[in-house]
């Protein structure tokens, strides 16, 4: 499953995250309003939220995020989530937000395809 909130009337489709969750999903979305406008598209500079579970994760990394590392990742405090910022150019992120349990996930996925790169094909 994959969620992308662009916009704030998206945050209607986790409306059922935790409070915390919720928050910062808000936040970040006004700081993309903020810098490039409320009627960003997919098309558009900027980026978006992407909730998602292990199968999306592994969605994105298979497409979107391909061979992008995660630029942080940050506990939201008071939830068993975290986020994700992942920068996909010099004008467009996607922030993951995910259950705690899936950071290794994240964090792993890109490590297994960089030692990849360095295995000796001899």
């Amino acid at each position: 499953m994959i969620i992308n909130i662009w916009k704030k009337r998206d945050l209607d489709l986790v409306k059922e995250l935790p409070t915390k969750v919720l928050f910062t999903i808000e936040d970040t979305i006004e700081i993309l309003d903020e810098n490039y406008g409320t009627e960003r598209t997919a098309e558009d500079l900027g980026g978006y939220v992407a909730v998602v579970d292990e199968a999306g994760i592994e969605e994105l990394k298979q497409h979107r995020l391909k061979g992008i590392v995660p630029e942080y990742i940050d506990d939201i405090e008071g939830a068993e989530y975290i986020s994700a910022l992942f920068l996909c150019s010099n004008d467009f992120s996607i922030v993951v937000i995910c259950k705690k349990e899936l950071k290794n996930l994240i964090e792993c996925e890109d490590k297994r395809d960089d030692k990849s790169k360095f295995r000796d094909t001899k």
